[in-house]
């Protein structure tokens, strides 16, 4: 069943640095979610442990899924990296990052109220960024393409699909041949797990006859980011996501909106695979 108003569900926060020329670690997207998770926690304990330890799976599947995700934050401006740094310098004073979710409960409890004013510290054992969220803004969205089975879609973040050999995830360009497969499959299983009476398992060849991917950017423009993240307390899983692209979907509505609003691809919910609509038709 599908949320009754998913627009309320998507935010931007407006992060104004403490200082000037802070150090912020390349892979912040951890300790991020960390903090998203800390203030659902302060709304509904249960709800955040539930999400934290177990999310949500299809039917006969060890998959689970969160359904929120989050962009790369938007820094307007900082010091030139250069080879061999380990963190950027932040030399602007307002920084921003968008907040997506799916789950309608998820909408009810992470409101705008419980952003404002709330610090946020990005760091681990060499760097740390210190922010203030200065204002929340929940984002109008084109309701015009909602209902739609064709759409157009930005990457906000960067996007992870994987193909697995000899047991080992080998992470695939987004103009790879298996690329659309996967990510179709992806997208399937994640309504499944919300749906689980809508649609049939399936493999990749099949979820691709229902959701057809087609990239619009030349590969040449693609960019690849390498990132860490971590699937629990103890396993740290280096991954590597595509993003700078733009790409067109076409599938049932239902599963249009459960990527937008919960995220494209692998590890969503640290920060990969936010999208923003850029028309449809």
């Amino acid at each position: 069943m599908l949320p009754t108003n998913p627009y309320s569900m998507r935010f931007k926060l407006y992060l104004r640095p403490l200082r000037d020329r802070q150090p912020l670690l390349f892979n912040y997207q951890y300790p991020l979610q960390s903090w998203l998770y800390g203030l659902l926690r302060q709304a509904d304990e249960a709800y955040a442990t539930f999400l934290h330890q177990t999310g949500y799976s299809p039917a006969q599947s060890t998959k689970s899924f969160k359904h929120f995700t989050f962009s790369s934050l938007h820094i307007p401006r900082m010091d030139r990296i250069r080879p061999g740094d380990t963190y950027m310098t932040i030399r602007s004073e307002i920084c921003t990052v968008v907040l997506s979710f799916y789950v309608e409960e998820a909408a009810e409890h992470f409101i705008v109220g419980l952003f404002q004013d709330q610090r946020l510290s990005l760091y681990n054992h060499e760097h740390q960024a210190d922010f203030v969220v200065e204002r929340v803004e929940t984002l109008p969205t084109d309701t015009t393409w909602m209902g739609t089975t064709t759409a157009t879609f930005r990457t906000l973040s960067p996007m992870i699909v994987a193909d697995k050999h000899n047991g080992l995830d080998q992470y695939l360009r987004p103009d790879d041949e298996a690329f659309a497969g996967l990510f179709a499959l992806n997208l399937v299983d994640k309504y499944r797990s919300i749906a689980p009476n809508a649609l049939p398992e399936m493999d990749a060849h099949l979820a691709e006859r229902l959701v057809r991917f087609r990239l619009l950017t030349e590969p040449e423009r693609l960019k690849v980011r390498k990132m860490k993240v971590k699937e629990n307390k103890d396993a740290e899983t280096k991954v590597v996501g595509y993003h700078n692209f733009q790409f067109e979907l076409t599938a049932p509505a239902e599963l249009l909106e459960v990527g937008y609003l919960g995220g494209f691809g692998r590890f969503s919910s640290m920060g990969n695979g936010c999208c923003e609509v850029m028309g449809s038709g």
